[in-house]
């Protein structure tokens, strides 16, 4: 009897272990949010799986993009579903005002699936198109600047490509962006904290703190000789 007990307290643990396991890989490829931008030049996608895994995908449309990676703590997840599920977006179908268009100019497409939540309604998984420059809706907007606020949440150090460790600004220092951009340092601030960068193949002026580049750029391309 206490044999036939114990085996079936270990066959309870392995249906459990077997749940637990199922629910941790459904998590894994469970799509929360999606924020696809695209151009004809290039392209970044920003994921939110269930997990909290978050990846970035980013790079010229001829070019095989560049992948970063990140991980949400439990409290971040939760702390970024709570932001999501604050904005009612059952009504937002379309907006009048649409925004500068071009090739070089994203469209974007949105897309979100909250699921069930105990006490509430179910939410039906949305997704929305626009501009990159459209004028949206007030709440979709919110949920845009959620997704970026997301993507920033992706480790540059997961990255293959990298600034050579130390790196050192200096003004005539061509920079690849993860995007594959190239940008030439062409001053720095006047507090001397930040630097201007100027780009090469498009006419594009950036500026950025010193401790930032390593999270816009991944290569120091070539440097003027002194």
């Amino acid at each position: 009897m206490i044999r036939t007990a114990s085996r079936l307290t270990w066959a309870l643990l392995l249906v459990a272990a077997a749940a637990a396991a199922s629910d941790q890989g459904s998590a894994r490829t469970q799509v929360i949010l999606r924020y696809d931008c695209s151009s004809e030049v290039g392209r970044r996608e920003i994921t939110l799986f269930g997990n909290g895994t978050v990846r970035v995908r980013d790079g010229l449309r001829k070019e095989t993009p560049v992948m970063l990676l990140g991980e949400l703590g439990p409290d971040e997840l939760s702390g970024f579903l709570n932001r999501l599920r604050e904005e009612d977006l059952s009504e937002v179908t379309a907006w009048p005002a649409r925004g500068v268009e071009g090739p070089w100019i994203e469209r974007c497409r949105l897309e979100l699936d909250l699921g069930e939540q105990p006490g509430e309604p179910a939410r039906p998984a949305r997704a929305f198109e626009f501009g990159r420059y459209d004028s949206l809706p007030l709440n979709l907007m919110r949920v845009v600047r959620v997704a970026e606020d997301i993507g920033g949440r992706a480790d540059p150090r997961s990255r293959d490509e990298q600034l050579p460790p130390g790196y050192e600004p200096r003004p005539g220092d061509v920079l690849r962006r993860v995007d594959g951009a190239l940008f030439e340092i062409a001053s720095f601030t006047a507090d001397g904290l930040g630097v201007e960068l100027v780009g090469l193949r498009e006419p594009l002026t950036l500026y950025l703190p010193k401790g930032e580049l390593g999270r816009e750029f991944v290569a120091l391309e070539r440097r003027r000789s002194q």
